[in-house]
C-alpha cells in the first residue's frame, strides 16, 4: 500500500514538473520573440541614424560652399566644383551604400533635376531631369523640411532610400538622397529565425520525450517483473537520447563559434596583412635553420655546436615573432589615461608596425633624434597620429612615383616633424587638407578623414598643435606637444 502511494506521489510531482517546464519554455519563447523584434528595430534605427549623420555632414559642406543663397547657381557657375563634389560623393559608394546623389525641384512643379550624381558609371548630367519613385515622398520633404525614408525592392533585393533636405536661409534648396541595402539586416533576421525554429524543435522534442517517460511511469503499476525489465529499457533509451541531445548541442555550439570566428577574422583582416609583412623574413630564417638541421642530420654532420647555434637562431626568431604580436596588441590597446613616454619609445613602437612595409616599397626612412625628452600624454593616440603621418607620406610618394623616395622623422624639444621628398602639396589646397572628407588620393581609397582625425587628436586630446607647410623637397608636418 505504501509503495502504491509513493508511486502516485512521484507521478503527481512529475505532472507538476511537466506543467512548470512547458510554462517556463513558453514564457522564454515569447520573451525571445519580443527580443528579436527589439534587436531588429534597434539595428534598423542604428542604420538610419548612421545614414542621417553622413547626410548631415554632407549637407553642412554643401551649405558652406553655397554663394548668393543658391546651391544650384553655385554649382552652375563651376563645373570643376561639381566634379570635385561628385568625386567626394563617390567615396561613399560601397556594396552597402549603392547610390548617393543631390536633386532639386523646379518651382511650382513636381519635376526634379540632378545637381550632383555620385555614380561611377552612367553618371547623370547637371540639371538632367530625374523621375523619382514615390514622388509624394520627395515633394513632402520640401513641404515639411524634414528628412524621411522609404523602402524599395528591385532585382538586387530590398533597399532604403533616405531623403535629407539641404536647407539654406530656411529654404529647401535641394534633397540629398542615399540608397542603402538591408542585406545585413536580413542576415540577422535569418539567424534569429533559425534560433527560434531550433527552440520550437527542442520544445517539441522535449514534449515527445516527456510523454514517453510518462507512459513508462504509468506502466510501473503493473507486474514487478515487467517493471524491472522495462526500467532497464527506459534507462538505455534515455542514455541514447541524452547522447543525441548532447551531440546536437555540441554541433550548435560549434556553429556559433564558427560564426563568431568569421566575424573576428573580418575585423582583423587589415592587421593580419601587416603582421604578414613582419613575419615573412623571420619565418624564412626559421625554415632555413630547420632545413640546415635536417640536412646535417641526414649527412651525419650535425655536431652539438652546430645544433646549439641553429637552435639559438630558431629561438631568436621565435622570440621576434612573439614580440611582433605583443607590439600589435599593445599598439591598438585602448588606454584612457595619460602616461609618460619618450620620443624614442614613441618612434620605435610605431616603426615596429610600419618599417617592414616601407622597406618592401623601397622607401628610405631617416631618423634624426635632435632632442630626447619625456612628456605626459595619451601615448597610443599619439602613436596612431605618427603612423598616420608616415602612411600619408608613403601614399604620396607612391602616387607620385618618386625615384628615390624618403621619409624623415626629426625630434626637436617639444616638436615632432615628419617630412617627405614627394614635391609638396599644391598651394591652392594646402589649407584644406585638415578639413573632413577632403582627400588628394586620386588613385587610392582615401576617406579624407585621416589628417582631420590626427589634428583632432593632437589639438583636442593632447593639447598640442598639428600644422603643415611645404619644404624644399616636399610636405612637412609639424606636431607641437605640450610637456
Amino acid at each position: 500500500m505504501n509503495r502504491i502511494v509513493t508511486s502516485k506521489k512521484i507521478i503527481y510531482l512529475f505532472y507538476i514538473a511537466i506543467v512548470l517546464f512547458f510554462t517556463y519554455a513558453f514564457f522564454v519563447f515569447i520573451q525571445f520573440k519580443d527580443t528579436k523584434k527589439s534587436i531588429e528595430e534597434a539595428y534598423f534605427q542604428a542604420n538610419i541614424e548612421y545614414v542621417r549623420t553622413i547626410a548631415e555632414n554632407i549637407s553642412k559642406n554643401l551649405q558652406k560652399i553655397t554663394t548668393d543663397g543658391s546651391l544650384k547657381a553655385t554649382l552652375q557657375k563651376s563645373s570643376a566644383l561639381r566634379e570635385e563634389l561628385e568625386r567626394s560623393l563617390e567615396l561613399f559608394r560601397t556594396k552597402r551604400y549603392r547610390y548617393i546623389y543631390v536633386v532639386t525641384k523646379e518651382s511650382n512643379s513636381e519635376r526634379f533635376r540632378f545637381l550632383l550624381d555620385g555614380a561611377k558609371e552612367n553618371k547623370s548630367e547637371f540639371l538632367e531631369e530625374f523621375m523619382p519613385l514615390k514622388t509624394e515622398k520627395w515633394v513632402g520633404v520640401y513641404k515639411s523640411k524634414e528628412a524621411t525614408f522609404f523602402q524599395n525592392r528591385d532585382a538586387k533585393g530590398l533597399w532604403i532610400t533616405y531623403l535629407y533636405p539641404i536647407i539654406i536661409h530656411n529654404h529647401v534648396e535641394a534633397i540629398l538622397a542615399i540608397d542603402f541595402s538591408l542585406a545585413e539586416e536580413r542576415n540577422i533576421q535569418d539567424i534569429l529565425d533559425i534560433f527560434i525554429q531550433s527552440s520550437k524543435t527542442f520544445i517539441v522534442l522535449s514534449l515527445f520525450v516527456l510523454l514517453i517517460v510518462m507512459l513508462l511511469l504509468s506502466y510501473e503499476k503493473k507486474r514487478t517483473r515487467i517493471i524491472k525489465e522495462q526500467s532497464r529499457e527506459i534507462q538505455e533509451f534515455n542514455n541514447t537520447l541524452q547522447k543525441r541531445i548532447e551531440e546536437e548541442v555540441a554541433k550548435n555550439r560549434e556553429k556559433d563559434k564558427q560564426m563568431l570566428q568569421q566575424s573576428r577574422l573580418a575585423q582583423m583582416g587589415e592587421m593580419i596583412g601587416m603582421i604578414a609583412h613582419q613575419w615573412r623574413q623571420p619565418l624564412s630564417a626559421i625554415s632555413s635553420a630547420s632545413i640546415a638541421i635536417n640536412m646535417k642530420a641526414q649527412m651525419d654532420m650535425l655536431d652539438s655546436k652546430s645544433a646549439i647555434e641553429l637552435a639559438e637562431k630558431i629561438s631568436e626568431f621565435t622570440q621576434y615573432l612573439s614580440k611582433t604580436i605583443d607590439d600589435f596588441r599593445e599598439f591598438y590597446k585602448d588606454k584612457k589615461e595619460k602616461q609618460d613616454v619618450t620620443y624614442k619609445e614613441l618612434i620605435d613602437s610605431t616603426l615596429n608596425i610600419v618599417e617592414v612595409s616601407l622597406k618592401n616599397k623601397n622607401i628610405k626612412l631617416v631618423i634624426e633624434m635632435q632632442s630626447e625628452i619625456t612628456f605626459h600624454t595619451y601615448a597610443n593616440e599619439l602613436k596612431q597620429v605618427l603612423l598616420n603621418l608616415i602612411k600619408n607620406a608613403e601614399d604620396a610618394l607612391l602616387e607620385k612615383g618618386v625615384e628615390s623616395p624618403c621619409i624623415k622623422i626629426i625630434t626637436q624639444e617639444n616638436r615632432l616633424i615628419v617630412s617627405d621628398n614627394g614635391g609638396g602639396i599644391p598651394e591652392d589646397i594646402i589649407d584644406k587638407i585638415f578639413d573632413p572628407y577632403f582627400s588628394t588620393k586620386k588613385n587610392l581609397n582615401g576617406t579624407g578623414l585621416g589628417l582631420y582625425m590626427s589634428k583632432t587628436i593632437i589639438e583636442e586630446h593632447c593639447e598640442g598643435k598639428l600644422s603643415v607647410h611645404n619644404g624644399e623637397d616636399g610636405a612637412v608636418f609639424v606636431v607641437e606637444l605640450s610637456n
